[in-house]
């Protein structure tokens, strides 16, 4: 009797995992690195196989390093607020595809921060002014922030705050957003983060561990007899011809008969100045002509807004002075790419709504750009602006 063994082979499906690793955080050099171990199902407009938008978050720590949910007013006049969803984080900017965005900046030259990022990738993401020198952004304040906490003797912790424009993690499931949108360290059903292997998303520097920065003078002994040598620069300036005018007084004796007349001597040289000086002309960075008078125009777009009718930042809108800009033109799209707001003016507000409703709270994508009409330079900007109720 013949015997048969049967074999049932039944294929199994495996599934990508979006998987990110923070790899350090130098609050010094101002530098923070990621390895994009898999990139796969990781969500927003490079899914499925890459990742688009990614954004840090940092927190001050106590002397027990326990984080410190607390506004802050940071001695160069920025402030964050302690009764918000998230009292006490900064953030950096969000990373996009957009031509706009931070990183494509020419100053990042020698970053490769330009997304979409890919398996494999490793990104070390500069983290000092992002936009540019003097915006009055916390974007582009980072290391003013950390330099006064770490002054303060605290900590500092940091973290990948969003991939791909989704939610944080919240103290409710282990995570580091002790305060939720709830007010009890939960995400009001917000979605589930990125990254389920989320625990080495976020690197924690206690105040003891924090780099001691020492600066150091080394003095050297020269031997006798050393001729050290000064060499000095002659600048030859060639000025023009001069007329030299002299008048020539005579002492005569008395009764002497006096004939008037004028005697001019006329000298024409070429005159060599020899100059030991430092001159300072400060230039345009982008035309390099001497800057003849800087007229203050700041222009500030905040990042987030409360339409929810109760008076206190229920509108949008961008800060600049009425004279000093024209040509206006501002924007607000949707992650879509769906246009909800615009307007010609500095002077218009948005209340969140579009068409005939209200959007829904959301991460929001604005641009502008306006002349500046003492300097006749143009401005672009873009950035995010977050809607919540």
């Amino acid at each position: 009797m013949k015997r048969w063994l049967l074999l049932l082979w039944f294929p199994t499906a495996s599934y990508a995992q979006c998987d990110l690793e923070l790899l350090d955080f130098d609050p010094i050099v101002g530098e923070i690195t990621v390895a994009f171990n898999n990139t796969e199902s990781c969500g927003g407009a490079a899914g499925p196989t890459g990742i688009a938008e990614i954004q840090f978050g940092f927190q001050a720590l106590d002397s027990n390093c326990n984080a410190l949910n607390q506004g802050w007013d940071f001695p160069w006049g920025l402030s964050i607020p302690g009764d918000n969803n998230h009292p006490g984080w900064i953030y950096s900017a969000t990373t996009t595809v957009q031509p706009t965005n931070w990183t494509n900046l020419d100053v990042w030259a020698d970053y490769n921060v330009d997304p979409p990022y890919y398996t494999g990738d490793t990104i070390t993401f500069p983290l000092d002014d992002f936009y540019q020198a003097g915006s009055t952004s916390l974007f582009s304040n980072l290391l003013n922030a950390f330099d006064f906490w770490l002054g303060q003797g605290l900590g500092i912790q940091a973290v990948i705050w969003q991939i791909s424009y989704g939610p944080t993690m919240y103290a409710a499931d282990g995570g580091w957003a002790e305060v939720g949108i709830n007010g009890d360290g939960t995400g009001g059903g917000g979605g589930l983060y990125e990254d389920q292997n989320w625990q080495d998303n976020w690197l924690i520097t206690c105040p003891d561990d924090v780099p001691e920065v020492v600066y150091d003078t080394v003095y050297i002994e020269l031997p006798p007899d050393t001729v050290i040598e000064y060499i000095y620069d002659t600048v030859f300036v060639e000025l023009p011809p001069i007329t030299i005018y002299d008048t020539t007084y005579i002492e005569l004796t008395p009764d002497t008969v006096v004939l008037w007349d004028t005697v001019t001597w006329y000298l024409t040289d070429t005159v060599y100045l020899t100059l030991l000086d430092t001159i300072i002309v400060e230039v345009d960075c982008e035309t390099g002509e001497e800057c003849l008078g800087i007229i203050e125009c700041p222009i500030y777009a905040p990042n987030a807004f409360t339409p929810d009718g109760d008076g206190v930042n229920d509108v949008w809108f961008v800060e600049a002075p009425d004279d000093c800009w024209d040509n206006v033109d501002v924007k607000v799209y949707s992650r879509w790419g769906d246009l909800v707001w615009a307007s010609s003016s500095f002077n218009e507000w948005w209340d969140g709504g579009y068409d005939v409703a209200y959007v829904r709270d959301d991460v929001y994508t604005y641009h502008f750009i306006a002349r500046n009409i003492h300097t006749n330079q143009w401005v672009e900007r873009s950035g995010h602006v977050v809607v919540l109720r």
